[in-house]
């Protein structure tokens, strides 16, 4: 693999009274896009959010990392079944130059469709099938260090006093604290058709008593309409005190609504050789003896299963050497518990971040087994598109390292509508009834932040 780095990391020059000029005059002689690090303190993605009213938008916030990219120096977009290797192609052309002023990473930041065509109509109009940006700005947090980095070739450099404007508007947001105000009031919540739910499920279960399939992941939507325009940075902050133990994403592309995630859900995780990813199938209620249920039964076990299998090995076929523990653990967030394998693995030589998720998506987790027939059968029959739901929403570096999450526990914010989606992982022993009450429950993460009463 061509791996694209930017040059050695350089300080201001001596002295310097303006440390953005100072960045902009280097800019102007350099080649390709010069990063310019500024010191900034360390402050919550929504404060960045509300301040913005840039086309381009994207948070991703963890405990290790906040990225928060504002406007668009670059944007890649993928089609297709080629829509991975689109958005590689694409990267491996950016000519980074140098980052001055900080030791720091730049990072693109978007997401894949669930499948091709997934996103080509509302909710999910401006998404399209793959998205990442390069992002003007970037508020970036690694650790107990931020700052703020402007992305500009030369001729951009030019233009200093639109830069010093859009530094003092992010300057004065991370500045001041953020408080969260309540979204609009709720007009109605549309959960659909349980009745329709329930056919589904059993449409799935015989399916795969003929054994044509062992699992197929239903996803059900719901439709909140609300008062007002929902606010994006009200709602993200909402998911940052509910689900701190989750990522919290949101991604708005230009045209396009905005979504946004607390998902515990890894895809995978890739620094230089060294993969991450998390196997997540298997879930119930929180509750007296939930856990040791969860434990205990043998459909969800057989789910989990299936999903570790899936993901070891994918990860084989690359060539990895794979470390999975020998069972499950419990994963406890806030309304449900989930069996949790997490998954270790060495590449024996370089891969991209995509290469990986290319690879792995759809898992057992959100699609289903065999991957082609859940696909299809997903496509054919649910009611809405999925669009992202339950796909992979992350970043990358120029090297290719990166973290890709699945897009659970998600919503899409559009005008006054906020559309949901929650999904159950249906095999033999499913139950209809049990699984629209697991749905309930996700759905619970984001009715919450959203203020509606579960």
């Amino acid at each position: 693999m061509t791996t694209i780095t930017t040059t050695a990391e350089r300080s201001f020059p001596p002295h310097a009274e303006d440390p953005l000029e100072a960045g902009l005059a280097i800019a102007r002689r350099a080649r390709g896009i010069t990063f310019v690090a500024l010191p900034a303190p360390v402050a919550p993605a929504p404060a960045l959010v509300a301040a913005c009213r840039a086309a381009s938008l994207v948070a991703w916030s963890s405990n290790e990392l906040t990225i928060v990219g504002i406007g668009a120096a670059r944007e890649l977009r993928g089609r297709g079944e080629a829509r991975w290797t689109d958005v590689i192609a694409a990267a491996r052309t950016l000519e980074a130059g140098p980052v001055i002023g900080g030791d720091v990473r730049p990072r693109l930041v978007g997401g894949v469709a669930f499948a091709p065509g997934a996103a080509d109509r509302a909710p999910w109009t401006g998404f399209g099938d793959a998205w990442f940006v390069l992002p003007r700005w970037t508020y970036l947090r690694d650790g107990a260090r931020a700052h703020l980095v402007l992305a500009v070739d030369a001729d951009e450099a030019a233009h200093g006093a639109r830069w010093r404007e859009e530094l003092a508007v992010l300057q004065g947001a991370v500045a001041t604290s953020f408080v969260t105000r309540p979204q609009p009031p709720m007009l109605e919540l549309e959960r659909g058709d349980a009745d329709a739910w329930r056919a589904q499920i059993r449409a799935i279960t015989n399916a795969i008593a003929r054994g044509e399939c062992a699992k197929i992941v239903a996803a059900r939507s719901a439709v909140v309409a609300l008062a007002g325009e929902a606010r994006p940075a009200d709602l993200l902050a909402e998911l940052d005190a509910r689900h701190a133990e989750c990522v919290r994403v949101l991604v708005r592309p230009p045209g396009g609504g905005a979504l946004l995630a607390a998902t515990p859900e890894r895809l995978v995780r890739l620094d230089g050789s060294t993969v991450a990813c998390d196997a997540l199938a298997g879930s119930c209620a929180r509750g007296d003896g939930a856990r040791e249920a969860l434990l205990a039964s043998s459909k969800d076990r057989r789910e989990h299963d299936l999903v570790v299998s899936a993901v070891t090995g994918a990860l084989r076929e690359l060539g990895a050497e794979v470390e999975v523990p020998d069972a499950p653990r419990v994963r406890t967030l806030r309304h449900v518990l989930h069996l949790h394998t997490p998954i270790a693995a060495r590449l024996a030589g370089r891969r991209h971040v995509l290469e990986l998720a290319a690879s792995l998506h759809p898992t057992p987790a959100v699609g289903g087994t065999p991957t082609r027939l859940a696909t299809e059968w997903i496509a054919a029959r649910e009611a809405l598109p999925r669009g992202w739901y339950a796909a992979p929403v992350g970043w990358f570096d120029l090297d290719g390292n990166g973290e890709l999450a699945v897009a659970i526990r998600s919503g899409v914010l559009a005008g006054d509508r906020a559309h949901l989606w929650a999904g159950a992982g249906i095999v033999a022993g499913s139950d209809p009834d049990r699984e629209l009450a697991e749905t309930d429950v996700k759905l619970r993460a984001m009715l919450g932040a959203l203020g509606v009463a579960a």
